[in-house]
């Protein structure tokens, strides 16, 4: 028994002792390196692991319904899509350049990977732009809208969606500084009543030769029915002259402005509706009385809101144009 724990002990102390070798010997090594060394390789190595491969750069959708993610509407409302398009892998590009930029300047000169984090760099800095569209073949030409079912199945949305506006972009370069969008939509939706879920698609397109398509958005239709509670009414009304301005139809926007500053609550916005559908007509004086009534109802109800600066710009634009200017 005795033979045995003598054996033991030495065996401990055997291993004890190649353990603080072993210790002793790293630590006089790590000593030759120095620390900024050291830990310019440990990122160098997780760069050229995590961050040399660059990102396939594809067009990113976004879509709204009505101005929300989810709206309700009855049948025989207007309804439009507000489809946006960017390019958030060219921004995640540079981003990742900027970085990699910053881990190059510190790495001295002649260090191993050096040469290939400077390539990793100039390939990420500059990341490649999508081109939608030409002048016969209008990017938001290529937008389609789907409905899709619980089972992730999708079918044309069955109304027929104009394009909404004046102006629109024939072409445009997507990069990380710049965006497009498209508003598309009826002035009357007609479609049985029951909750979609919709996603706009866009297919190939000037450069473009995939498809991306957008999270899908709720779109509530309901029955058609008369009359309406009076905080509905307002609603739909907003939602009226909201589309009108979308549209650019100074015969929608003046239908529903109407209706709006009838109202206490909602003649601010009436009036600015009316303002603009008469704006759009060239109708300067009197879109001037129906610009500075908003102006004097949103001062007189709640003070100075979003729409106030709109409504300085429009106003003195106005005045200037009366004033021959």
């Amino acid at each position: 028994m005795k033979k045995f724990l003598v054996v033991a002990v030495a065996a401990y102390l055997l291993l004890i002792a190649v353990l603080t070798v072993g210790y002793l010997r790293r630590r006089r090594e790590n000593g030759r390196q120095s620390p900024s060394s050291a830990v310019l390789q440990g990122e160098l190595k997780a760069t050229m692991r995590d961050e040399d491969a660059p990102r396939e750069i594809r067009p990113s959708l976004s879509l709204q319904v009505n101005g929300e993610r989810e709206a309700s509407v009855p049948d025989g409302a207007p309804v439009w899509f507000t489809v946006g398009v960017s390019s958030p892998d060219a921004e995640n590009e540079i981003a990742s350049a900027r970085v990699l930029g910053e881990r190059l300047a510190r790495l001295p000169q002649g260090e191993s990977g050096r040469e290939a984090l400077a390539a990793a760099y100039e390939r990420r800095r500059a990341p490649e732009k999508i081109l939608l569209g030409d002048a016969s073949h209008p990017w938001a030409e290529a937008i389609q809208l789907l409905a899709r079912d619980e089972k992730g199945g999708e079918k044309p949305l069955g109304f027929p969606a104009k394009l909404l506006g004046a102006g629109e972009r024939a072409a445009v370069e997507l990069d990380a500084a710049n965006s497009t969008e498209a508003n598309l939509g009826t002035e009357s939706f007609a479609a049985p009543s029951g909750t979609y879920l919709v996603v706009a698609c866009l297919g190939e397109s000037g450069s473009w030769k995939g498809r991306a398509c957008s999270e899908p958005v709720k779109l509530t239709v309901t029955e058609t029915s008369a009359p309406q509670p009076p905080d509905r009414q307002r609603a739909l009304d907003r939602q009226g002259g909201r589309f009108g301005f979308v549209a650019g139809s100074p015969d929608t926007m003046e239908k529903f402005g109407r209706r709006l500053a009838a109202t206490g609550p909602d003649a601010v916005e009436g009036h600015l509706y009316l303002g603009e559908a008469q704006y759009r007509r060239g109708r300067w004086a009197e879109a001037l009385r129906e610009f500075q009534a908003a102006r004097t109802e949103r001062a007189r109800r709640t003070g100075a809101g979003s729409d106030a600066q709109f409504l300085d710009l429009r106003i003195s634009e106005l005045i200037a144009k009366l004033n021959g200017r």
